[in-house]
């Protein structure tokens, strides 16, 4: 610790420890102190106080330049009712989060910073506010969450350009909220009014790519909170549209949306430019027809992402997808382990400190995989037609040394049920040439929809072989292998490895054939 920083911290404590006067001449000698003596390079100081006791020993200064975020805080010390933070490396302008919390309330907010700014806070009587010279840029987030209605509210109700139109209407009245706020404050600093804009259009465009469709109740009063659900913007194209291009426009529901949007390295610390360069390049930008998540997917992007994405971008896109395909269960088989290391291997000497760390441990994570299921997994409670309740493992040990194919599917899933109705012949064919088991696990939530689609299927679908997943896709069974978006096809050798987490759908016949010629 330098002898300046040292000084500081020693002007902090006396100043704690002196006798009360005025509030505001207090706050004005506390800025007058900091300023003189302060260590200015790269650094920003940050002083504050609070009744909220419990709510200083949780501050977090959230730092979004890394994949997940970083906890900035060089130095903190706590005296009382009082803070200090001192916060290094600060070389450019950026937004951070702030956020304190207490069994009382949970403090959030943004701050502005820029090399040798000094904040001052206060949280009284449940408020957060920022005083001094850089007060009003910094209480601007807390006002904007006031006085403008929240994203967390706009559920989605089973129509995507409805669940658009409010997402529009919420940023309108965020933009019209801004130039109102820098009008009345006469802000003239033209890197905050830049980086509150950016921040606003990302936030914009995370909305649209993650519809909020599952319902959280806060309190007994009825108030409510809607979250985005983990299957995607795709599964939820599925349910509504079946995958018809016809009735489902991309670029009518992304209008006005270009790479322009996302070829901006000077985004990076912002979090929800991170959550949307790779949701957009998968979704929206790279528009081949591959299978999501699987190998051939994944070599689309990198492809796209080597090809359009600006090159300062590219390492942060790559590790961002690693990531996002080995949190769906991308490696966890046979076939693509080998690949998923041998490629963070080729990328490691790129990666910043951050990345590298997820990196390693996902390269643990395949290598400690024996691709075989868990006995928990296994244990999987599953319901047949007639109400009786096994498990996993019962069902496959009822027939041993067969290749197995696992489809998960569920009732409200149109491309689910048209691969069932399509590829019967195909079915029977590997089932007698290869000796192919198939078995049929739905993840719906109602039983009586389950029994209902069944029945409707019951010229395509062996009785004998089709189940519910009880919880679905709670289960340890679903969580275990990452189902979180159908139709999904699991293919396992004869010794009840599995061979492909994430299989081409059987309607891909010469692929899927070849795969199971294969195996040995």
């Amino acid at each position: 610790m330098n002898k300046k920083v040292k000084y500081i911290l020693i002007v902090f404590i006396v100043i704690i420890g002196c006798s009360k006067s005025n509030e505001k001449n207090k706050v004005k000698q506390n800025y007058k102190i900091k300023e003189e003596y302060r260590n200015k390079s790269n650094q920003v100081v940050i002083f504050g106080k609070s009744d909220d006791l419990e709510a200083l020993d949780y501050i977090n200064i959230i730092d979004m330049t890394y994949y997940f975020g970083k906890n900035e805080g060089d130095i903190y010390q706590r005296h009382n009712d009082s803070v200090f933070l001192l916060l290094n490396n600060i070389k450019k302008p950026r937004l951070m989060e702030f956020t304190a919390n207490s069994k009382a309330k949970y403090y959030i907010t943004k701050l502005f910073l820029r090399s040798g700014d000094t904040i001052n806070f206060e949280i009284k009587n449940g408020r957060l506010k920022f005083l001094g010279a850089n007060a009003i840029v910094n209480n601007f987030y807390i006002e904007l969450y006031e006085k403008c209605p929240s994203y967390k509210y706009n559920a989605y109700n089973s129509n995507l350009f409805d669940y658009k139109k409010g997402v529009e209407s919420i940023y309108s009245k965020k933009i019209a909220f801004l130039n109102g706020y820098i009008q009345d404050n006469q802000i003239i600093s033209s890197s905050f009014i830049d980086f509150v804009k950016d921040d606003l259009k990302q936030e914009y465009l995370y909305e649209l790519m993650n519809p909020r469709s599952k319902f959280t109740r806060l309190n007994e009063i009825n108030d409510s909170l809607y979250y985005p659900k983990l299957d995607g913007f795709n599964s939820l194209v599925a349910k509504e549209f079946g995958y018809n291009e016809t009735f489902f426009d991309l670029n009518e529901y992304f209008i006005d949306i270009s790479l322009n949007d996302f070829n901006r390295p000077d985004l990076l610390n912002n979090k929800f430019f991170r959550e949307n360069l790779n949701l957009y390049i998968r979704n929206y930008f790279e528009n081949s027809k591959h299978i999501d998540y699987s190998k051939e997917k994944f070599l689309a992007e990198k492809r796209f992402i080597e090809k359009n994405i600006d090159k300062e971008l590219h390492n942060y896109a790559i590790s961002g997808m690693i990531i996002d395909y080995h949190i769906k269960g991308f490696g966890y088989d046979i076939e693509n382990a080998k690949f998923m290391i041998s490629l963070i291997d080729e990328y490691e000497g790129k990666f910043d400190r951050i990345s590298k760390m997820y990196m390693t441990e996902i390269k643990e994570d395949l290598n400690a995989f024996n691709f075989k299921l868990s006995e928990s997994a296994l244990s999987t409670k599953l319901l047949n037609k007639y109400g009786d309740t096994l498990t996993l493992k019962e069902v496959f040990n009822r027939s041993n040394k067969r290749i197995r194919v696992i489809d998960f599917w569920a009732s409200w899933c149109p491309p689910c049920v048209k691969e069932i109705q399509e590829v019967k012949s195909f079915r029977d064919k590997l089932s007698i040439e290869n000796n192919v088991e198939w078995i049929y696990l739905s993840i719906d939530e109602e039983k009586d929809k389950w029994l209902k689609k069944s029945e409707q299927l019951k010229e395509f679908l062996n009785v004998r072989n089709q189940y519910l997943v009880l919880n679905g896709k709670k289960s340890v069974l679903a969580k275990s292998l990452k189902i979180s978006w159908i139709p999904r096809y699991l293919i396992f050798n004869r010794q009840n490895q599995i061979v492909l987490n994430n299989a081409p759908r059987p309607s891909n016949s010469i692929v899927f054939q070849r795969i199971i010629d294969d195996i040995k």
